[in-house]
């Protein structure tokens, strides 16, 4: 349930035996939450700092929480996580190319060659964590392949970008426009927040941040609302100026944007003040479970599926 939904700072007029303990508690929060803003950062204390994965983690399952973030429990590896971070090291490799090498009439071809390459370099520095998975070789061969394509796929978009661009500039120009401020850690001591931004572009005084993704569906979430929202708050807090648009750079699909409003904002910031007062407790009994589809599903669990069920 979305507190927002329920409760608001200025008007609270809620009947009883209408509303639910989490509705209850909300109330306290974000009575907790006004003073924190109205706190100054030498004043504010964090037990912890948190990011946008720890805020989600929190929303999906208080006690998956818990375990990740206060009792650091280990974690397995997965593909998916394996070669999404391959996949950014590759686009972040990709804008650091030498841009002199390539012309208008090499380019296509040549940019094509490159990214194969980054590809295969960063796959195979992975090699130890892909072994570690144990694999068949059918499945590791369709990740191969499947990593492969998403790339080229993105390639390809990237080069119709860039062919939109040499209209107006230079091919060196053009590529220097479309050409990101990648994998920059932004922090706020304010909120006690921080988190790695994959891609920043400027263009016209204009802003815009986006985070790369490889899942199979193209749809921002609220999941994905939410962590692009402290990105647009954690970048207006330090440079004073607002991002136009973030968005999710769906390897699979392509980009899709969300416009920074003050909704957005407001969003981001009361989730990023909450974790804090819902994270003040280290009793377990203060974190409690979740269940959902996201416990246990056909292919796999939670990390902390049988932990939580000997917990029981």
């Amino acid at each position: 349930m979305e507190i927002q939904k329920e409760v608001t700072l200025c008007d609270v007029s809620l009947t009883e035996g209408t509303i639910s303990r989490d509705a209850a508690i909300s109330i306290h929060e974000l009575q907790q939450s006004s003073k924190i803003t109205s706190q100054t950062p030498s004043q504010l204390q964090f037990k912890r700092i948190q990011s946008p994965s720890s805020i989600n983690t929190y929303k999906q399952c208080p006690r998956k929480y818990y375990y990740q973030y206060m009792e650091k429990l280990p974690t397995k590896t997965s593909i998916h996580l394996v070669r999404g971070k391959l996949t950014h090291s590759v686009l972040e490799e990709f804008f650091k190319i030498n841009a002199s090498i390539i012309t208008e009439d090499n380019y296509n071809y040549l940019l094509k060659i490159l990214i194969s390459d980054l590809f295969k370099k960063h796959w195979a520095a992975s090699q130890q964590e892909l072994d570690s998975l144990n694999l068949s070789t059918e499945d590791y061969l369709f990740y191969f392949n499947e990593t492969q394509d998403m790339i080229n796929d993105w390639l390809e978009l990237f080069i119709e970008k860039l062919n939109k661009e040499l209209q107006q500039y230079t091919l060196h120009e053009a590529f220097k426009l479309l050409t990101p401020i990648t994998e920059i850690e932004y922090s706020s001591d304010i909120l006690g927040v921080r988190g790695f931004v994959d891609a920043i572009f400027k263009h016209d005084e204009h802003v815009k941040i986006i985070d790369y993704k490889t899942s199979k569906k193209d749809q921002i979430t609220e999941e994905y609302k939410l962590q692009l929202g402290i990105y647009a708050l954690l970048y207006q807090q330090k440079h004073g100026i607002t991002p136009k648009l973030v968005g999710i750079d769906f390897l699979r699909h392509g980009e899709r944007f969300l416009e920074v409003d003050n909704a957005l904002l407001k969003l981001a910031k009361k989730e990023c003040e909450l974790i804090h007062i819902r994270t003040k407790s280290d009793d377990i009994k203060e974190y409690p479970k979740k269940i959902s589809s996201l416990c246990k599903w056909s292919t796999g669990q939670c990390n902390f599926y049988c932990t939580c069920v000997k917990s029981e």
